[in-house]
């Protein structure tokens, strides 16, 4: 008799704690990652502060900072609040994969890089305030430093809350995978200030990624592709914005050109449709045999 699996996207859905816990948890994050954010900020602030429009290394680092936070704040959640067995947000092993993280990594810098080759011989048109050239910043090292060091793991931030708890949280409540991406890739796209009736375009480029990232989520059944992903893309658009003097406006970005959000849809979907296939060369397993809690089952039962 073959063991019940069960999908990344329904890891959260357990008999231990009631649905509402969810909702509950999400919300929890959200307030801890605005405390955070508030902490941070303020610390920053007091030290120095930027010139509008600017985005200095130390800026940078704040801002990173504030959303590494969300993995403790996610795992920790899950754990203390759902009774989630540790390690389940990561992937259905119940731990972050590295070879396959390794892997995925590889082909999107590798794409990353494709990709900003076309944009700099086609000159296609940027991103309001980021330009082809130009000189540098002036603390062009400590951003390209600060990118490397810690914009990998404020990508894998994001993609713990957005791929990880908050899927779960949405999978937990439909079982349509397709409603669960869709809902999940148009609540991250909100949450980086685009909306379509702003720039249609900068909405296309950020839904077209969240939706590329949840399908490969559960695909894969851990976060290992949307974080190499992620990470590509923040590592190789601050190091060129360092190199350009456009760290701010990089940062700050709020509209886009259609030529160039074509380009990243393609590196997106491309992105995906590798993934896709390098897990079943892999044979990465997209549903979990763990059992769902850490708990014997006696406990409150679902309201």
């Amino acid at each position: 008799m073959s063991k019940q699996t069960t999908p990344y996207q329904r890891l959260l859905d357990n008999d231990i704690t009631p649905r509402a816990f969810v909702v509950l948890g999400s919300l929890t994050i959200l307030v801890g990652w605005m405390i955070a954010g508030v902490v941070i900020q303020g610390v920053q602030l007091a030290i120095h502060k930027d010139a509008e429009g600017t985005l200095s290394w130390f800026g940078l680092l704040g801002v990173n900072l504030t959303l590494i936070s969300l993995i403790p704040l996610s795992v920790l959640v899950a754990r203390g609040l759902n009774k989630q067995t540790p390690g389940l947000l990561s992937s259905v092993v119940g731990r972050l994969r590295w070879r396959p993280l390794a892997w995925f990594a590889l082909v999107s810098v590798g794409l990353e890089l494709v990709a900003f080759t076309i944009i700099q011989v086609g000159n296609v048109p940027l991103a309001t305030g980021e330009r082809h050239g130009g000189g540098v910043a002036p603390d062009a090292i400590a951003v390209i430093a600060i990118t490397l060091l810690t914009s990998p793991i404020q990508a894998a931030g994001e993609e713990y809350f957005f791929r990880g708890y908050l899927l779960q949280a949405v999978g937990s409540f439909v079982r349509s995978s397709l409603v669960v991406v869709i809902v999940t890739g148009v609540l991250f796209t909100a949450a980086h200030g685009i909306w379509p009736w702003q720039s249609p375009a900068l909405f296309v480029d950020r839904l077209a990624f969240g939706l590329v990232a949840g399908l490969l989520v559960i695909r894969t059944g851990g976060l290992e592709a949307g974080i190499a992903s992620h990470a590509a893309n923040n590592v190789v658009t601050f190091v060129f914005a360092a190199l350009t003097d456009t760290v701010g406006a990089s940062f700050g970005v709020k509209d886009a050109p259609w030529p160039l959000v074509t380009i990243d849809v393609v590196k997106f979907v491309a992105f995906g449709a590798i993934a896709w296939w390098m897990s079943g060369r892999m044979k990465l397993a997209d549903s979990s045999e763990l059992p769902l809690t850490a708990l014997p089952v006696a406990g409150p039962g679902r309201v």
